[in-house]
């Protein structure tokens, strides 16, 4: 819980408290983070984690006595940052609340909006369209769903400056709150250039066996409706094993039920893994043919483009995900990408069928990479944090042309 970086800063920027409960090492936060750092801010840190340390993050959702215990590593969490707050206050000028922080904006917020401190939210998501619209844990129009849209309206008014990874999200985040005054201002997800670089050398991760020109197609992700894993299964099923050789790796809600299906569907060109060290992602994707992105037909899916896809775009890989407006502001399909229909087994398929010419997947993989140098590096991302840092006082006729100029 030190200065940070304070050797490093530029003049006159201002300082900034990351505070919260957030997950430290999360590839949102610390890419915002680094963002900021480019800039030549200095950034203190007052954390402490919670998040990171439960086994299932969605537990709180399905059972009450893990939201209990919830509840209780909260409040515990909170007592402590309230303690030391006024003192790393006094020292800063902005407070960066990071992902997930909904909670944070409700139990930290109003003492930072007291303080007169420029307050700014990098939700990431919010907790409507995760829980209730697009995992679907929490029945919409019940009183825990009106009580999450609840917190999420009050977390968004509370900040005057709201970061959405799109300009879909920041849309949705708009409608979700319309009294809300916060300025939203759109910083992509990005990727660590430095761990996701195909200067990097690495080593081979070790594929399964696989049939002498069968592709190797990889999948990593937590298994959620957004990312459609029952949609890979079943183009991998029609593939069949001496065309595509398929890794899924990773955890999460849809884990089990994507290998059951695997197993019925006879499945003999599919491996699961469980998660692997993140510093070992770029093993695997600079081994792939083939990186896929999300296939979800939820309408988080359409608004978004993931870590996953970003990280394959830093790398030169060959992708293929689901066309939506999000991703056709990075990815341009047959040039950068293959786009294809969500939910739809077939064309994932016939897609990577496509990519087995090599010559294909070498100029998609240069063009996926030269769309991130243009749009996602973390310079890319500093520039449109500076927004971030503007007066919040800006002219709502004026926000217009800020999205528009994309800074």
């Amino acid at each position: 819980m030190q200065l940070r970086d304070q050797r490093h800063a530029a003049p006159n920027r201002p300082r900034v408290l990351a505070l919260g409960t957030f997950q430290p090492e999360y590839p949102r936060n610390a890419l915002t983070q680094a963002g900021l750092r480019a800039l030549g801010c200095p950034i203190d840190t007052l954390n402490v984690p919670v998040w990171d340390r439960l086994p299932d993050r969605l537990a709180p959702a399905r059972r009450w006595r893990s939201l209990a215990s919830l509840g209780v590593r909260l409040l515990r969490a909170y007592a402590t940052l309230l303690v030391r707050l006024p003192r790393r206050l006094a020292r800063v000028d902005v407070v960066l609340v990071g992902y997930p922080g909904h909670l944070d904006m409700l139990a930290l917020g109003p003492f930072v909006r007291l303080s007169r401190r420029r307050l700014i939210f990098d939700p990431l998501v919010t907790l409507t369209d995760t829980l209730v619209e697009d995992r679907r844990l929490i029945p919409p129009g019940g009183m825990r769903a009106r009580a999450i849209r609840l917190l999420d309206q009050v977390a968004l008014r509370l900040a005057h400056v709201v970061l959405a990874d799109t300009e879909e999200n920041a849309q949705y985040m708009r409608a979700l709150a319309p009294s809300a005054r916060s300025r939203i201002v759109v910083v992509p997800v990005g990727a660590d250039e430095e761990l996701f670089s195909p200067a990097r050398a690495l080593s081979s991760p070790g594929w399964p066996a696989r049939a002498p020109e069968a592709l190797r197609v990889l999948f990593y992700g937590t298994f959620i409706p957004l990312h459609g894993p029952e949609t890979i299964v079943r183009a991998a099923a029609l593939l069949g094993p001496e065309r595509a050789s398929f890794v899924l790796i990773g955890q999460g809600q849809l884990a089990g039920e994507t290998q059951a299906l695997a197993r019925t569907l006879g499945l003999r060109n599919a491996c699961f893994l469980p998660w692997v060290p993140y510093r070992d992602l770029p093993a695997w994707i600079a081994t792939a043919d083939v990186v896929l992105g999300i296939f979800g037909d939820t309408a988080k899916a359409a608004r978004v483009v993931p870590n996953k896809v970003y990280q394959a775009m830093a790398m030169g890989a060959a992708i293929v995900t689901r066309d939506s407006p999000a991703v056709r502001r990075v990815l341009e399909h047959e040039r950068s990408a293959f786009l294809v229909p969500p939910a739809d087994p077939a064309a994932l398929a016939s897609a990577i069928e496509a990519l087995n010419d090599h010559g294909l997947r070498a100029r998609l993989g240069a063009a996926a990479r030269q769309a991130f140098l243009q749009l996602a590096t973390r310079q890319a991302l500093a520039d449109r944090l500076q927004d971030a840092l503007l007066d919040s006082r800006l002219p709502a006729r004026m926000l217009g042309v800020v999205e528009r100029d994309g800074r």
